[in-house]
């Protein structure tokens, strides 16, 4: 598996999947909150004007599309070392 191809894979999902969810939130929250606090239980969410600001959705596409990039990196260099380990 390449780490590096696992990696901007989960980077460029994130980076399409996290505007969506913030066109979501400006356009319906009230719908938002209901499905947030449906499956995650004992979370009780509330959107504020903060959840919209336009600073806040970049910085956060940003920092989250880094996560997932580092997480999917490390997720096919662990693969790969299990699988030569066999």
């Amino acid at each position: 598996m390449q780490p590096l191809a696992l990696a901007n894979t989960f980077a460029l999902i994130d980076l399409i999947l996290h505007p969506l969810f913030h066109l979501w939130v400006a356009l319906s929250p009230r719908s938002y909150e209901w499905m947030m606090n449906l499956f995650v239980a004992g979370l009780r969410l509330e959107v504020t004007a903060f959840d919209t600001g336009f600073t806040h959705i970049i910085l956060g596409a940003v920092l989250e599309a880094t996560v997932f990039w580092a997480l999917g990196f490390a997720a096919a260099s662990i693969y790969n070392f299990l699988a030569r380990a066999e």
